[in-house]
Formats: C-alpha cells, sequence, structure tokens
C-alpha cells in the first residue's frame, strides 16, 4: 500500500516542482510589460474596491462583480501589481494541476500527465496572457473543475455549482459550462444546481448593487454594438491557427477511442470545449477580444493528450496521423518559442497573411519609462493614460472610470462618462490611451 501511495504521490511532487520552476521562469520573462488593456481595467477597477468604491455606482463595470473583488483581495495583501501576478499564477497553476488530473484519469500515463500539465502553462493564449486578471485567465480552472466534477455522477451537485462561479465572473462562461454538464454523468442534476445557484448569484447582487449591475452588466454590454464580418473572420482566423496545434491530436482520439480509461471525462472535456469554441461568436460584440481562447486551451490539451496517448500505445496506426500530430505539435512550439522570443513581433504566432498580430503593447522599460512620467504630474491630478499605466503608477484615472471603452460606447452609462469628462487631468509626459 506504501509504494501504490507513492507511486500516485510522485507524479504530483514532480509536477508541483516543475510547475513553480515554470512559473517563476514566465514571471521572469513577463516583467511588468504591458500585454492587454483589459487586465489594467480590471486591476485599477480592483484598487477602487479596495479603497472602498462601489462598482456599477461609482464606477462603470462590464462584468459580474466577483472577478474585481478576487483581485481586491489580492491587492489587500499588498497593494502592488506583483500581488495581481502572484494570485492570477496560482489561478494558471490550478489549471495545470487539473490538467496533470485529467490526463492521468483519461490514459493512466503519468509522464503523460505531466508533460500536459506542463504545456498547459504555455500554451499560446494562456503564455500571451499569462497571470494577468481575467476573466478567463481565472475561469480556465472553473471550466476544468466542471467538466472533472460533471464526470462523477456522485459531484453532479458541485458541478453545477462550480459553473455558477463561472458564470459570476463572465456571462459568457455560461456555454462551457453548459457544455460540460450536458455531457456529463447526471446532467440533471447539475443543471439544476447550476441554475439555482446562479438565480441565487443573480438576486444576491441585485440586492447588493441595485439596478445598477443590470444597467452596467446587461444593458451597456448590448449597447456596444457589433464588429463587422471581416473583422471577426480575422480573429477567428488568429484563434484557428494558434488552436491548430492542439486540435489535431486531438481530433484524433477518435482513433483509439476504445483506449480511454475514462469516457466519461473524455464527454465532458469534449462538451467544454464545444461550448468554449461557440464562444468565438462572442467576438461580433465590439470590445471583446481573444482571450476566451485561454478557455478553450485546457481542456483541449487533455483531450489531445489522449489523443497522442492512442497513437503511443497502438502498433497498428497508420504512419499518417503520427505524422500529423508530430507536425502539428511542432508547430505549437514555433509560436510558442517565437512569442517567448519576439514578444513585440511574434511571427510564427501571428496568423499568416495578417498585417498585424497580437503582440506586446509596451516592454517593461517602456512601462517603467511611462508610469514615471504620469508620477511626475502633481499628485491631485487624475491622469488619461491607459488604466494598465495608471495601475502601475499607482494614480487615479480621470472620473474613476477605468472601463473606458464601456463608457464611450453605451448610452446607459453616459453619467461616468460626464464625470470623466469633468475630471481634472494631467497630460504632460503620460503617454496616449
Amino acid at each position: 500500500m506504501t509504494k501504490v501511495l507513492r507511486t500516485r504521490a510522485a507524479p504530483v511532487w514532480a509536477w508541483a516542482i516543475s510547475a513553480s520552476l515554470v512559473l517563476v521562469l514566465l514571471a521572469l520573462w513577463q516583467g511588468n510589460g504591458y500585454w492587454e488593456y483589459s487586465d489594467g481595467v480590471y486591476s485599477l477597477s480592483a484598487r477602487q474596491v479596495l479603497h472602498g468604491l462601489v462598482p456599477y455606482h461609482d464606477f462603470a463595470a462590464a462584468q459580474p462583480p466577483l472577478l474585481f473583488y478576487l483581485g481586491a483581495g489580492a491587492l489587500a495583501i499588498f497593494d502592488d501589481p506583483v500581488s495581481i501576478r502572484i494570485a492570477m499564477a496560482l489561478f494558471d497553476a490550478a489549471t495545470s494541476l487539473m490538467t496533470l488530473i485529467a490526463v492521468r484519469r483519461l490514459t493512466g500515463r503519468g509522464s503523460l500527465a505531466w508533460a500536459s500539465a506542463m504545456v498547459v502553462l504555455v500554451t499560446p493564449w494562456t503564455l500571451r496572457e499569462h497571470a494577468q486578471l481575467l476573466p478567463e485567465t481565472v475561469g480556465a480552472p472553473v471550466v476544468l473543475g466542471v467538466a472533472l466534477l460533471a464526470s462523477r455522477g456522485d459531484r453532479a451537485r458541485w458541478a453545477g455549482l462550480l459553473g455558477a462561479v463561472a458564470v459570476g465572473l463572465k456571462v459568457a462562461l455560461i456555454l462551457p459550462v453548459v457544455g460540460a454538464v450536458a455531457l456529463g454523468r447526471r446532467r440533471g442534476r447539475s443543471v439544476l444546481w447550476l441554475v439555482g445557484a446562479v438565480a441565487i448569484g443573480v438576486l444576491a447582487s441585485l440586492a447588493l448593487f441595485g439596478t445598477d449591475i443590470w444597467t452596467n452588466v446587461v444593458t451597456a454590454q448590448r449597447q456596444t454594438g457589433m464588429s463587422s464580418l471581416h473583422y471577426v473572420a480575422g480573429l477567428w482566423a488568429q484563434a484557428a491557427w494558434n488552436l491548430l496545434p492542439l486540435a489535431v491530436p486531438a481530433l484524433l482520439i477518435w482513433v483509439s477511442r476504445d483506449q480511454i480509461r475514462d469516457p466519461a471525462l473524455a464527454r465532458t472535456l469534449l462538451g467544454a470545449t464545444g461550448g468554449g469554441i461557440l464562444l468565438l461568436a462572442t467576438l461580433f460584440k465590439h470590445g471583446s477580444s481573444l482571450t476566451v481562447v485561454i478557455v478553450i486551451e485546457a481542456p483541449l490539451v487533455c483531450l489531445a493528450a489522449c489523443g497522442v496517448a492512442g497513437l503511443l500505445s497502438s502498433r497498428r496506426t497508420a504512419l499518417w496521423p503520427k505524422a500529423a500530430a508530430a507536425g502539428a505539435l511542432a508547430l505549437g512550439a514555433l509560436q510558442v518559442l517565437s512569442l517567448l522570443a519576439a514578444p513585440d513581433d511574434p511571427r510564427l504566432f501571428t496568423r499568416p497573411l495578417a498585417s498585424s498580430g497580437p503582440e506586446r503593447v509596451l516592454s517593461p522599460a517602456e512601462v517603467d519609462s511611462a508610469a514615471g512620467a504620469i508620477r511626475s504630474c502633481p499628485s491631485g491630478m487624475t491622469t488619461a493614460a491607459p488604466p494598465f499605466l495608471a495601475f502601475h503608477a499607482g494614480r487615479q484615472i480621470a472620473g474613476s472610470q477605468p472601463d473606458r471603452f464601456i463608457i464611450a460606447e453605451a448610452p446607459a452609462l453616459d453619467r461616468f462618462l460626464q464625470r470623466s469628462a469633468r475630471a481634472r487631468v494631467c497630460t504632460d509626459g503620460a503617454p496616449a490611451p
């Protein structure tokens, strides 16, 4: 018995050491670089919550409240951008650990489970958005947890409850959650607990924030308008390019489907992946971004590992599936290496024929310079710089409105726009938004 326990614990210890090393190296690589506009919006919003401001009433907020209070909790420990990065890195680690568990259940291969857990930390969009305060960063391990729980009949209620947490981060995350529970065991119970928990969350939010939360999260979101098909098609092409290296080996799971050790888990992961792909339809809403790909990558890694395990265990598999899987994984490695080596111009990460790509906005040195310029302004004045730079400079943004996009696009939030317009703004040395 002792020997069995040690054998099962060995991959976990190997994962803990390896994942810690990878996360430290990623932190050194990322520094305080500026990658994502929304990260700054949510981080600055979290700081305002920490200082007593109320979302939806004192400042506009386009998402449910859970993410803001989660960020405020991290900043309560130490009010510095590093706290956000550490907290979000822990969620990346949670995604990695759940991948380890899922792949072990699917394949029974400890070494493959460990490798998959390392890969999920550096899949293209998870790497690009590493440790950023985004609904998808927190939502990825939550959705993966829903898939793991929904595959077990005795844990159906917990799958529904955890799914409600995902909705509390971002309403659209209901899609991968429903995909997972719909293909799980005792789906009726999961759905019942999901609906009940979401209903309680909605009522509690209305009790705490009144109708302001509905105006911000629902009405304003509808008013932001739609993007053109040409623009969205470009985003879809980028998503397809970055998901292709995982999709090819994942599709090969069909070849070795009889060797899957936990078919119920494979089904819930497939449902989560399908629901995540449906999230790409939300890109039509003006202001949405490809960060939704993060939620797709984790379950897809698990399915891809299952496909690879089938190829490794079968001697009768034709050469072409093995060549296709190897080529796809090599392409994925090149995309990741391109981003790591040249974050300001990741040629292979960016889809072919694209005029521009999802490169880093500002390097750590550029962020330090811009933040220094903002700090040179008188302390009593606000800044019109992007929220990320205001957050790093420790200064307040104009009108205490981090999400300038939503207040500019949604007439329902005009009062926040007017408040921002009346603010005393220092522009000396501050970069343009």
